[in-house]
């Protein structure tokens, strides 16, 4: 399969996580793109307006577009 985000090599994998929760989907070789039935679900839901404004619910938009936050303040030594 390719990768829709890359265009790499996706391969299929059954992830487990602590023994509580496990799927199947597929993994990107390149970027590392995870893929499977349920975020396929929730991306057509979204794309289709069905949970309207993300932003009004407090939710990080799509594409991983971050709004201005505050600063990073680093300790000094």
């Amino acid at each position: 399969m390719t990768c829709n985000r890359c265009g790499g090599l996706s391969v299929a994998m059954h992830f487990i996580g602590d023994h509580t929760w496990e799927y199947d989907g597929w993994l990107c070789m390149n970027c590392g793109n995870v893929i499977d039935p349920l975020i396929l679900t929730n991306r057509d839901v979204q794309a289709h307006g069905a949970l309207g404004s993300m932003a009004l619910k407090g939710m990080r938009p799509a594409r991983g577009e971050v709004g201005p936050g505050r600063p990073l303040r680093l300790a000094r030594p």
